[in-house]
């Protein structure tokens, strides 16, 4: 039977990595916390799955770094959308980097305008949760010619002086193919 994973080492990572200054890679990090490797790298897999870490690829070396917030990573972004749907904010540059996107893609445009027709299913999620007042969910694969990914989008009313403005958006990229 498999050893469960220690809490305390996976805690040990990421306090290590807070506080490093530059990307670090596995044995660096085996050595320097006397940790074995196998054992940071099961770790750090796991951490990254939480979106904790990220892995970075340069040559054959894996680097790993602490992420700098949740949104800031390469699987989650944030929207805040105005009561016509169009995007007023995005956050995420990493996630929107990696089908060719930038922060200013979407920006004053719906989905739909600025990636075209076949998006504007997740425009619709966007006007319902304003119509009903209620969380909303999208489904949506995105493709371009950069990459293709599910992507599940969390839509909640926006509400200012207990009237709905918009919406925000949690978008997590959840399979990249």
């Amino acid at each position: 039977m498999a050893k469960p994973l220690d809490y305390n080492i996976s805690q040990t990572i990421k306090e290590y990595l807070g506080k490093q200054n530059q990307t670090k890679t596995i044995t660096e990090i085996s050595r320097t916390l006397d940790i074995g490797r196998n054992s940071i790298a099961k770790h750090l897999e796991l951490l990254k799955i939480q979106g904790l870490v990220e892995e970075r690829t340069v040559g054959q070396a894996k680097l790993w770094s602490l992420t700098a917030t949740p949104f800031d990573s390469d699987k989650y972004g944030v929207s805040i959308r105005d009561i016509n749907a169009r995007h007023v904010y995005s956050f995420g540059a990493k996630a929107l980097s990696k089908f060719g996107f930038s922060t200013e893609t979407f920006k004053g445009k719906t989905t739909a305008e600025a990636l075209g027709s076949e998006y504007a299913d997740v425009d619709e999620k966007a006007i319902e949760t304003m119509n009903s007042g209620k969380p909303t969910i999208s489904y949506k694969n995105y493709k371009t010619n950069k990459n293709e990914a599910k992507v599940v989008q969390y839509f909640f009313p926006n509400f200012a002086n207990n009237k709905i403005i918009g919406t925000i958006s949690f978008a997590s990229i959840i399979e990249i193919k």
